[in-house]
Parts: C-alpha cells; sequence; structure tokens
C-alpha cells in the first residue's frame, strides 16, 4: 500500500531522453550530501587542539599549529564542496522545472494546431479558473504559497544549520522545489494548506466548452506535500497524451493520509475522515463540470491503493462521478461488500479494477471479514466485485511484466500497460481486460 514511487514525464532534447523527475530525485540527493557534508565542515572547523595535546617537548607548538593549519584548510575545501553541491542542486532543480515547462510548451502547440476549441493564450487560465469560484480560490492559494515557500525557506536553513535529519531536509527541499514550480508556471492549486504533512488539490488542464473527460486522482499511504509532485506528474501526463486538449485532471491530496502501510494502512478511519470532504469536493466539481460543458464531460475517480478505499467510501456516499478506477487498490471501502451497500445513485457508475499480481496490496483486498468492527479493513476486493471490469496491469514502459511490491505505484508510470488502461478508463478509449484464470480440467476416473 505504500506510494514511495514517483511517476516521471520525460522530455526530449538534442536527442536524449530527459526524466524531470530523476532530476528532482538528483537534486534532492545532492542536498542530502550537501547537509551530510555541511555537518562534517563544522565539526572540522570547530576543532580546537591546544599544544599540550601533543606533549610538552619542543615541537609541541610547531606540530599543534601545523594540525590547525591543516583543519582550517580541510574546513575550507568542505566548505567549498558544500557550495557547489548546493549550485548543483538548484541547477538540476530549475532544468527540470524547464522541461516540464517545455513539455507543455509542445503540448499546446499541437493542441493549438487543431481547429476546433483553440486554446487560450499562454498563462491565461480558462474555463472554470477563470471565470467560476475557483478563480478566486486559485488566487488565494497563490499568495499562501508564496508565504509557505518563504517559511520552508527558513524552516531548511534551520535544518542544515543543524544538520541532523537527512531525511527532513530531503522533505524540505522537495516542498520548496514544488512551491517554486507551482509560482512560476502558475499551477491552478484549488486547495492548500502547509500544516503538519500538508494538504493540496491541483487542476491540470483547463474545464471549458470543449472539455469532455475529466479525472478526479486520489493518492495513498505516503501521500504529503513533499510527495504531492509525482502524482501532479501523472495528472500532466494524462492531460498531455490527448492532442484534442479535451481532458483536464483533479489531483486530490486535501485530507490526513496514513504514513505507514503496515501500522496505519489497515485502519480504515483515515478514509472514513476524509471520504466526507471527497464526497463534497465531487460535488463542487460537478457543478463547475457542468456550468462549462454543459452536462457533455464525463468525470471519473481513480482511487490508488489508500485511495482506491477513500473513493470507495465516498462512492458509498454519493461521489458525483460517472466512472470508478480503483487501480492497486486496498479495497471497494470499509463496509462495501455487495452492490446492496451502495446507494441507488451510483447504480449507473461504470467501475473497473487493476491490481499487478503478486502485490501485497492483495492482503488489504477482501480480507477483514469479521473485523471491520475494530476499525480495521477496507470492503470486498475489487477486481472481483460484482459488476466491475478487472483490467489487466500487463508490463511496464521496458516491456518488463509488472509484478510484486515495485508494481504497486509502477502501473501509474507513463508508456506502461496498465498507464495506458488508466487512460482509456479516463477517455472512454480502448482497454485491456485481465486475462482469464484458465478452468482447471477435470480428469474423470
Amino acid at each position: 500500500m505504500a506510494d514511495g514511487g514517483s511517476v516521471t514525464s520525460v522530455s526530449t532534447a538534442g536527442g536524449y531522453r530527459v526524466a524531470p523527475a530523476k532530476l528532482d530525485a538528483a537534486a534532492a540527493e545532492l542536498g542530502t550530501r550537501a547537509g551530510a557534508v555541511a555537518t562534517a565542515q563544522k565539526a572540522v572547523a570547530g576543532e580546537k587542539v591546544t599544544a599540550a595535546a601533543f606533549g610538552r617537548v619542543p615541537a609541541s607548538a610547531a606540530a599543534a599549529a601545523t594540525f590547525t593549519k591543516t583543519v582550517t584548510e580541510l574546513g575550507q575545501k568542505l566548505d567549498d564542496q558544500v557550495q557547489r553541491a548546493r549550485t548543483l542542486q538548484n541547477g538540476l532543480t530549475s532544468a527540470a522545472a524547464g522541461y516540464r515547462r517545455a513539455d507543455e510548451q509542445v503540448a499546446a502547440m499541437y493542441r493549438a494546431l487543431l481547429p476546433e476549441d483553440p486554446l487560450p493564450k499562454a498563462g491565461t487560465p480558462a474555463g472554470a479558473a477563470a471565470s467560476g469560484t475557483w478563480a478566486n480560490e486559485i488566487a488565494a492559494n497563490r499568495t499562501k504559497v508564496s508565504d509557505a515557500l518563504t517559511a520552508e525557506q527558513d524552516h531548511l536553513k534551520q535544518l542544515q544549520a543543524s544538520g541532523t535529519d537527512v531525511d527532513a531536509i530531503s522533505a524540505s527541499q522537495r516542498k520548496i522545489a514544488l512551491y517554486q514550480d507551482i509560482l512560476a508556471n502558475n499551477r491552478q492549486i484549488l486547495r492548500f494548506d502547509p500544516a503538519g504533512n500538508g494538504r493540496i488539490a491541483e487542476l491540470v488542464g483547463n474545464i471549458e466548452p470543449g472539455t469532455r473527460n475529466v479525472g478526479l486522482f486520489v493518492p495513498g499511504v505516503n501521500t504529503r506535500m513533499d510527495t504531492f509532485q509525482s502524482y501532479a506528474d501523472l495528472g500532466k501526463s494524462l492531460v498531455a497524451a490527448d492532442p484534442s486538449g479535451r481532458t483536464a485532471m483533479v489531483v486530490w491530496a486535501d485530507g490526513v493520509f496514513p504514513q505507514n502501510a503496515v501500522t496505519q494502512g489497515p485502519d480504515a478511519s483515515y478514509a472514513q475522515t476524509m471520504a466526507p470532504g471527497l464526497k463534497s469536493f465531487g460535488d463542487e466539481l460537478r457543478g463547475q463540470v457542468n456550468a462549462q460543458t454543459g452536462g457533455d464531460a464525463t468525470i471519473t475517480a481513480i482511487g490508488h491503493s489508500y485511495g482506491g478505499a477513500t473513493v470507495g467510501l465516498a462512492d458509498q456516499q454519493g461521489l458525483a462521478v460517472d466512472r470508478v478506477l480503483h487501480v492497486e487498490s486496498a479495497g471497494m471501502g470499509h463496509g462495501v461488500w455487495s452492490p446492496a451497500d451502495l446507494p441507488a445513485s451510483q447504480a449507473g457508475v461504470q467501475r473497473y479494477s487493476m491490481t499487478a499480481p503478486l502485490d501485497p496490496i492483495v492482503i488489504a483486498q477482501g480480507n477483514a471479514w469479521g473485523a471491520e468492527w475494530t476499525g480495521i479493513g477496507h470492503g470486498a476486493d475489487p477486481d472481483t466485485f460484482p459488476g466491475v471490469t478487472d483490467l489487466a496491469t500487463g508490463q511496464d514502459a521496458a516491456g518488463d511484466t509488472q509484478w510484486g511490491p515495485s508494481a504497486h505505484s509502477g502501473v501509474l508510470k507513463p508508456g506502461s500497460d496498465s498507464w495506458e488502461n488508466i487512460y482509456g478508463v479516463l477517455t472512454g478509449g480502448h482497454l485491456t481486460p485481465a486475462p482469464v484464470a484458465p478452468t482447471p480440467e477435470v480428469v474423470l476416473p
């Protein structure tokens, strides 16, 4: 159920394939190493040794002076390395943001060539972002992001000064990179709260008269502000894949998610707390979509891992969507064991599911019978739930079969068969069903 994997968009520059997410990862790694070196530099710079440490002999003073000179030079060299690492880190972060902008600009150029539904001018939000109630929220959240960036930069300086919590330093650097990219690219942030692990929701693409497909993606365990970018990249990849420009995505992480797959993942209370907010947001999204498209667009809720259980409970509460897709989902939702557990309003919802072979998530799927009264478990297995179409996860972009723990987040990566199925559900396009298990052959005596 752990969702630590990243979703990678890929650019091509000068004949080379460039993965911005990899650049971000390298920048974070450089930042981590720079922090470690900075800690060593502070320790070296603070090292003071008196002549007495070398014994009370005539050469003691000279030895102490030589030691001090050596330590001072070492400290300066370490400081130079720290500064070089910081410069490289900032360069990698800027390069990643630049490649993402280039991706979006190229996609916009292709979409602009289409005669129908021309794109608005670059930098001008469209549809709901331009005229609906979301316009005010986006503007207000931009100010909040700017304030959060300043606060996080100060926080990072404090962490680097202490140099003890490497993970916290890396998380802070990822937050800063996210905030900078949001501001630099005028990203449409619908919900934003940096407190705690952070809460955020983003509209990728535009909801406008020509929009026909809108996705609502909900991630799972380990979702935090510093891990949000990987899911935003998934949204970007799905929007960019539609050459007509008629697809938009909302990436929704406006809740408190479990942070440990083993100790917190089985606990239904996180999903139970988030589901009403997701249902309410779904109503708001439906209103925006209908106002802009006259009801001509289809909304698809996509729940990944623990997010599947959250979507399932929102579905039980009447989530206003046309399709639901469970991706490596923990379950249909706490207490949802049959279609009779869903309200009549959801009778027309099309449901799909996909789970890679031997993904550990299968331990959670449909295995809480008799224990749900304790607050544990996420209902039925989506893959076998009546009325759900089971889809193949197939192969990854390299042509390798997706299975096991790595497939849990690997299924979200562009170029994989699973990503193609996600896009197919979102757009009402081609789907590859899961292979049917062979029927055991009965041999009569």
